[in-house]
């Protein structure tokens, strides 16, 4: 066959291909109904499931492992929903490191169709396992391949490399509850030399709240940095810390910072 024909054959093709009907989605993570499926989630992750029936169940479920760091925070969304998934706050949970207690349900968010989980790592020792479980869709056994979901999964802390409360300088964070819920923000000290130090109380803040916190009542007389970790969800906070000299009334501005995407 030589080159004209060739192309003549690959045209046809192409045209064939473009009438045809689309080939049906398909779930590359299958089977990842339990804990030994270890499809791991980190940050920036972003995958696309269905929950069509699969294997014995009458409804699919998936499941994913997160780990969570000290003084870290994270969140899932979960959203992108098509067919007749019908997912509410409890078909979306966060789960025990043996996948058989639930910890959270998710937060439905902009009236439907988005939920998301947000959570503390905590003063741990280690990395923690957990478990996101999305499962029991309206459409249960009757789901079909184009019945899927967007999941994306966050490390939503931020980082303060500079506060200073030695010598003549104090220093205060200046928080703020960028969404319109209410969440929780706490923050972790940290010296020179990234040693832990200690942490500060666990504030609630409402709808675009402003939190000032004088870090010398939890940090005196030392320098270093912070972490906060917040359930206000990826890019939900604003801040900085500011560090005053009395002798001279100067102020020195540190922003706030988080991975980016």
């Amino acid at each position: 066959m030589n080159d004209r024909a060739r192309a003549v054959v690959w045209a046809i093709v192409a045209l064939a291909g473009a009438g045809a009907t689309p080939a049906a989605m398909a779930d590359d993570w299958e089977p990842d109904e339990t804990i030994a499926a270890r499809n791991v989630l980190v940050h920036g992750s972003e995958q696309i499931h269905d929950l069509r029936q699969y294997g014995h169940h009458e409804t699919d479920r998936d499941l994913y492992l997160v780990s969570s760091r000290p003084f870290s925070s994270y969140q899932v969304v979960v959203h992108g929903l098509t067919g007749e998934l019908g997912l509410d706050a409890d078909n979306v949970q966060l789960l025990n490191a043996g996948g058989t207690a639930v910890l959270q349900n998710a937060l439905v968010l902009d009236s439907g169709g988005v939920l998301s989980l947000q959570w503390h790592g905590g003063n741990l020792a280690g990395p923690a396992t957990s478990f996101v479980r999305v499962h029991d869709a309206v459409c249960t056994y009757l789901c079909e391949p184009t019945s899927t979901y967007r999941i994306r999964f966050y490390d939503t802390t931020y980082t303060v490399p500079r506060v200073n409360n030695s010598g003549t300088q104090s220093s205060v964070l200046l928080i703020q509850n960028a969404t319109d819920r209410v969440c929780d923000v706490a923050h972790h000290f940290f010296d020179p030399s990234g040693t832990y130090v200690a942490s500060g109380p666990l504030h609630s803040l409402g709808p675009h709240d402003l939190k000032v916190v004088a870090t010398a009542a939890t940090f005196p007389g030392q320098s270093g940095s912070v972490r906060v970790t917040h359930t206000c969800g990826y890019g939900g906070l604003s801040g900085k810390a500011v560090a005053v000299e009395a002798a001279t009334g100067f102020t020195f501005d540190t922003p706030f910072v988080h991975r980016p995407r």
